[in-house]
């Protein structure tokens, strides 16, 4: 495994196009393990994909949990250009026919570009698997000859995607071409053979993302030559009971039925198909690796997002305690205390994750009124929240600490609060992986810093015990969360830091009915986010020198509104308490609430 500061380094320079998670469709380019189906109208009914038939491969699943299809290009509206035996550029294909007729990579890109007038669509998702085949390729050249055939194939695929990268796209995700060595067939190669496949694979893989990296291409990598070595490590976590032999009896998987198999439930049993193809269960592990790559950034974005939001509990604490200035002696000094809880939710999917969790946070401060109207305070916040992932699985939990400053000031009908803070932040992450029937985790941890600057203030007109009347705010933010790695072998991925900036303004009403020793209240405001949440999450992969993908961030809309309803009351001489209640509503996909008790004494 390379070095972290290595691989921070040489990603750095791929994060150049602004990226989102709106793709349009899917598009495939590689050779059998891609194939979706491309030979059969050749075959008997029941084959015609290099599997455990008539399961689907991995692009068909992919394709299908992104709302798409994967259907062989030689149908009408087919999107997966794959074709068993395909090399890179070369020809003939590998393996018996019709794989020697397949179409290199090369070709199935230029085929694609052609019937788009040679424009690639910049929303589409784009898949280049190849290299497979010419690692078989060079496994029959002399030895002296295969170093320079596999820099060269390697350095042909960097082109391909090179090419589509020019023509537009956007999106594209590469696969490691897996361990040729670790396969059934490599046990029939002669002594040494095995090993020699699984140095020419890593060459390959190699030169292939150093290749993209010296150009400055960014894409999204797959490190399916790691994957599949961990389930052969341990294979009953995913339910194999054999990874070693075939479960086709058949030659090739490409005419394996199930009455073909090994065993009755060799499909989802035997990791292999035949001597290097994955069964119907491995494909549905590389596309559950696949789709969680994919969401891992948009997951991550919610760490700079969820301390926007958890702020209101130390808002709201100071803005009650302001509030029973009105019920108090009005001179002196106080110390107080708040608990608040809340719910905070963002909806989401396996493509968009979100979240659900219940910040809690305690504050404590002391203040004084320096004459009749004018209050200045401190306080401290402990805060946790602790997030788990909608869509995807796993949590995030956010403590916070805060320091926060505060002054308050009323003259007849207006009134003015301003808050300043400062908070350090810590973050422990982990994201669930299904990956077929097994469950695995990549976590990590890491810290940051939020600051904040807000102030309110109302004219509230009197008539009687009531006093009702326009309210406006300005809320600006500053959340930085360092970069980490996480911990979780080939699910694991390296974030770079996100610093997310924030400016609310608020319009509403408020009213008080001032009735002796209680005080009950209610707010209503609009509120409009003022600047643009158009950041993206930048990552790399550990194991994948080179490698880098950058996802737009959740976006969940720039309108919401805020209701609060609460109670003042005077407990005893020096004594005031608070309860208020708050919802958000109207924000796409977000949803809170809030619950703040707090007491006062005053000496």
């Amino acid at each position: 495994m390379f070095k972290r500061s290595l691989i921070a380094a040489a990603a750095a320079s791929l994060f150049s196009v602004p990226a989102s998670a709106d793709y349009s469709g899917t598009v495939f380019f590689g050779d059998s393990l891609t194939d979706g189906g491309f030979y059969t109208p050749l075959l008997p009914p029941g084959t015609g994909r290099f599997t455990t038939n008539p399961g689907p491969v991995w692009a068909e699943l992919f394709a299908s949990a992104l709302g798409g299809t994967a259907a062989p290009s030689n149908v009408a509206g087919g999107t997966n250009y794959a074709q068993g035996g395909a090399r890179v550029t070369g020809t003939p294909g590998v393996g018996s026919p019709p794989a020697t007729g397949a179409q290199p990579i090369q070709v199935q890109v230029t085929n694609y570009l052609a019937s788009r007038g040679g424009a690639a669509d910049g929303n589409t998702l784009y898949t280049v698997w190849a290299g497979a085949n010419d690692v078989f390729v060079a496994l029959g050249l002399p030895s002296a000859d295969i170093p320079a055939y596999v820099v060269t194939t390697a350095g042909q695929a960097v082109t391909e995607i090179a090419r589509l990268r020019a023509a537009g796209a956007r999106y594209i995700l590469v696969p490691t071409v897996p361990d040729i060595g670790a396969t059934p067939f490599a046990t029939t190669l002669p002594p040494g053979g095995a090993a020699g496949a699984t140095q020419i694979t890593s060459t390959y893989n190699q030169a292939l993302f150093g290749g993209l990296s010296a150009a400055g291409i960014s894409v999204i990598p797959l490190d399916t030559f790691a994957l599949l070595r961990e389930v052969q490590a341990s294979p009953a976590a995913y339910g194999f009971v054999n990874v070693a032999v075939p479960a086709c009896t058949t030659v090739s998987s490409l005419i394996c039925t199930a009455a073909t198999l090994a065993a009755p439930d060799a499909a989802q049993t035997f990791l292999f198909a035949d001597g290097v193809h994955p069964t119907t269960a491995a494909h549905r592990i590389i596309s559950d690796y696949a789709l969680a790559t994919l969401a891992a950034p948009r997951a991550m974005s919610l760490l700079a997002e969820s301390p926007i939001k958890t702020r209101a509990l130390l808002s709201n604490a100071i803005g009650d305690q302001l509030l029973l200035d009105v019920l108090g002696p009005g001179t002196g000094t106080r110390a107080w205390a708040s608990l608040g809880a809340g719910r905070l939710r963002y909806d989401g999917n396996s493509a968009d994750p979100g979240g659900s969790g219940d910040p809690l946070a305690l504050t404590v401060g002391v203040d004084r009124a320096l004459w009749p109207g004018m209050t200045v305070g401190a306080a401290f916040s402990s805060g946790r929240l602790k997030e788990r992932f909608a869509g995807t699985g796993g949590a995030y939990e956010q403590t916070e600490q805060v320091l926060a400053l505060y002054a308050g000031a009323r003259n007849g009908p207006w009134y003015v609060n301003v808050v300043g803070a400062l908070g350090y932040l810590a973050f422990d992450t982990e994201r669930s992986v299904a990956l077929g029937i097994a469950s695995r985790s990549a976590t990590g941890s890491t810290r940051g810093s939020s600051l904040s600057l807000g102030a309110q203030g109302g004219w509230l007109m009197t008539q009687g015990a009531l006093s009702h009347g326009p309210i406006a705010g300005l809320q600006v933010q500053r959340i930085r969360v360092d970069g980490f790695t996480e911990t979780g072998g080939s699910l694991a991925l390296t974030y770079e830091s996100q610093t997310r900036q924030s400016a609310v303004a608020s319009l509403g009403y408020e009213a008080r009915y001032h009735a002796g020793n209680l005080l009950p209240f209610a707010r209503l405001a609009l509120n409009h986010e003022l600047t643009d949440n158009d950041r993206t999450v930048r990552a790399a992969m550990p194991s994948i020198l080179g490698s880098g993908l950058e996802m737009a961030a959740i976006d969940h809309g720039r309108n919401w509104g805020t209701l609060a309803l609460g109670l003042g009351a005077k407990l005893a001489a020096n004594v005031t308490g608070s309860l208020s209640l708050g919802t958000q509503f109207g924000q796409d996909k977000v949803r809170q609430h809030w619950l703040q008790a707090g007491v006062s004494v005053g000496f």
